[in-house]
């Protein structure tokens, strides 16, 4: 098995099988195709890929792998086999399909104390949490957050309101995992933007607000203290951090990419430094770029050499030539 940091083009599912050794991920971040149906370009033709499904005889194969006796867990199973008379054999199943079998493998990577981020949209994550939920049941893991990522950038409908927002689902695969809210604080706002609660001043000078909680059986009131200058923890519902614009200096031109500060805020709460950050469909290399950034070892995976390429020279701008030296790229056409 090859050590990161490492690169593979190629097909995840194969390389989630065999290129990764079983139980070596601290965190995995996870960004599939979301079922819109469509296919994405980026700027000038790049990165172009289609997120178009069909039924046909590739997904049907992978249902029966999925419910097949003993193949995958039986919760996973059954819900497979409950949900494919609920949807038919659609585009939607195929999808499904598609995606469990890959969270599925990356759910074996995972260390005991590994936690899973997956990064979807409205548009089948309730299908989604379904699938987790049957994967992360056991051990004490499971469901911690479903975290809504707010932005305004793009256009408006008039036959709805804007679709703003985007689903990251948070699950562990114990009770025994990494989690630091002081690395992720942010501003704490004060005055009129305090958002509840009566701003005080200690004896020590510091500014906090007092915020009245639920009373107790004795019918006493619970009070906390929230301090302005140690900010607080995010809550699970992020609108500080914005898509990415037009003008921004980190876009690649590769359609659907996220912003760094996004995935900076995942990897600094849920890992510490030198643990293996995975990301599946690691596109032009987010994920990768900040867990370098701030120390982490990393695994990326994605079948375009596009992809590949894009993300080897964005290591090289942000970090230099011996930081690509340093990575294993395995299955980029005409390497080696």
């Amino acid at each position: 098995m090859a050590v990161p940091n490492l690169l593979i083009c190629g097909d995840n599912l194969d390389a989630l099988r065999n290129r990764v050794a079983r139980e070596s991920v601290d965190l995995a971040y996870c960004d599939p195709p979301f079922h819109t149906r469509r296919t994405h370009r980026g700027r000038d033709g790049a990165g172009e890929f289609r997120d178009t499904w069909k039924w046909d005889a590739a997904a049907a194969s992978g249902l029966e792998t999925i419910t097949a006796a003993g193949q995958f867990p039986e919760r996973l199973a059954a819900l497979l086999r409950g949900l494919a008379p609920v949807v038919g054999q659609s585009s939607l199943l195929a999808y499904l399909v598609h995606t469990t079998l890959r969270v599925a493998g990356i759910h074996r990577l995972l260390k005991p104390t590994g936690s899973l981020f997956l990064h979807c949209d409205p548009s089948a994550s309730h299908y989604l949490k379904l699938i987790l939920d049957a994967l992360f049941h056991e051990g004490g893991g499971g469901f911690r957050n479903e975290i809504v990522w707010c932005y305004s950038h793009g256009g408006k409908s008039r036959r709805w309101f804007g679709r703003k927002h985007d689903i990251v689902f948070y699950y562990t695969k114990s009770g025994r995992y990494h989690f630091d809210p002081a690395a992720v604080r942010i501003e704490m706002r004060s005055g009129k933007q305090s958002f509840g609660g009566r701003l005080e001043t200690g004896d020590d000078g510091r500014t906090y607000r007092l915020v009245y909680g639920t009373r107790n059986a004795r019918g006493e009131a619970r009070y906390y203290k929230y301090y302005l200058d140690q900010g607080k923890t995010p809550e699970d519902w992020w609108a500080d951090i914005n898509s990415l614009q037009a003008s921004s200096a980190e876009r690649t031109g590769y359609p659907t990419q996220k912003p760094e500060a996004l995935l900076e805020r995942i990897i600094l709460a849920c890992s510490r430094k030198g643990e293996v950050v995975l990301d599946a469909y690691c596109g032009s290399g987010t994920a990768l770029v900040a867990a370098q950034r701030h120390g982490r070892r990393w695994i990326g995976i994605d079948a375009a050499p596009a992809a590949v390429k894009t993300t080897l020279e964005r290591l090289q701008r942000e970090f230099g030539r011996e930081a690509v030296a340093e990575v294993t790229v395995i299955g980029l056409p005409g390497d080696g």
